[in-house]
């Protein structure tokens, strides 16, 4: 999203109300519930396309090989449910992405062991964990305004690539509150760090405004996978090769650069909004580019593959090569994000 100059005395009057919502917070008028286990939130201060989802995933299976019973609470944006929606219980998957939401989805067949519940009440779903899945820790997706849930560390993503602090406050930008919010979380995680030569100018602002630990991760291809079965092929099998890719992400150049990363060829690039539910007439302008191209490969995101299934990209995933590249997220500060995490657990 580009700013939107006209728009900032709006973006003023914003600001003004987060930091009076916050207070509210801060001094008790508006109440923060314990729900009695410890709750880990991910968030951001800018709409979309930090890497949250991998933060997750990286939490989740760090409790669960410590042995914790662990569950993530998300709203599941951009499902057609309402309420409370049990995503997996920890054994099996329960709802499709349109009823609970691409990511959660995603959470959830990555982490089989883990339960995902959606509700646009935080404390409502956390309290559904912990009372139907018996929840030792909680993983709360987006959860940096969600202040009515108490929480043991407070996490905000911010994205090397595309830094907070030059971006105009909503809505003629897309950042969420102040930047003197930064100062109430517990650690920062700087994302897609591979992507930036230099890290330092980002640093000393984000020292300007939290004296929390800042921890550096980098996203890295896992595995390159055929849709339709996950099987995993040899990424360097892929080097050389030509593709179509598609996606519909928040940051759509992070994935071109992860393609190009393992040595493909884009040949074409289609690139749709974040969440974007594909319509059968996109898909066949996709597979319409992969043969005019006579490609090697038609390839997407992992999120976006959670979303084609059962839906219009049935066909396509079923009949098509269609591969998808899954993305791993490590920090650079090994031993001191155990430790940081070695409090919860």
């Amino acid at each position: 999203m580009k700013p939107i100059p006209l728009l900032a005395p709006f973006g003023w009057l914003y600001g003004c109300g987060t930091r009076l919502r916050n207070v509210f917070f801060e001094t008790g008028i508006f109440q923060s519930y314990d729900v009695g286990v410890p709750v880990i939130s991910v968030g951001n201060i800018t709409a979309g396309g930090t890497g949250k989802t991998p933060v997750v995933d990286l939490l989740v299976r760090y409790f669960i090989e410590k042995g914790k019973r662990v569950t993530v609470v998300s709203r599941g944006y951009g499902r057609s449910t309402k309420g409370t929606v049990v995503v997996a219980d920890g054994k099996s998957i329960l709802a499709t992405a349109e009823q609970g939401g691409d990511e959660p989805l995603l959470l959830a067949k990555r982490n089989p062991a883990a339960c995902v519940v959606v509700d646009e009440q935080r404390v409502r779903g956390a309290r559904t964990a912990i009372e139907k899945f018996d929840a030792e820790v909680i993983v709360l997706d987006d959860g940096f305004q969600h202040r009515a849930i108490r929480r043991t560390l407070d996490l905000v993503l911010i994205d090397a690539m595309h830094p907070p602090f030059d971006i105009p406050i909503l809505p003629a930008g897309t950042r969420r509150e102040t930047l003197d919010a930064l100062g109430r979380a517990s650690g920062i995680i700087l994302t897609k760090a591979d992507a930036v030569t230099n890290l330092d100018p980002v640093l000393a602002k984000i020292r300007k405004h939290t004296k929390a630990p800042v921890f550096i991760s980098r996203y890295r291809p896992a595995a390159f996978r055929r849709a339709k079965t996950g099987f995993s092929i040899n990424m360097n099998s892929a080097r050389g090769k030509s593709a179509v890719a598609f996606c519909g992400i928040a940051q759509p150049e992070s994935f071109r650069q992860a393609l190009e990363s393992i040595g493909m060829q884009i040949l074409d690039f289609m690139a749709f909004g974040d969440h974007h539910v594909f319509t059968q007439e996109e898909l066949q302008a996709v597979l319409e580019s992969f043969k005019k191209h006579e490609a090697s490969y038609l390839v997407t995101t992992e999120k976006d593959v959670v979303r084609c299934f059962h839906g219009a990209g049935q066909p396509l995933i079923d009949e098509e090569p269609v591969f998808f590249l899954e993305m791993n997220v490590s920090i650079d500060e090994e031993k001191e994000w155990q430790e940081f995490l070695g409090h919860v657990a």
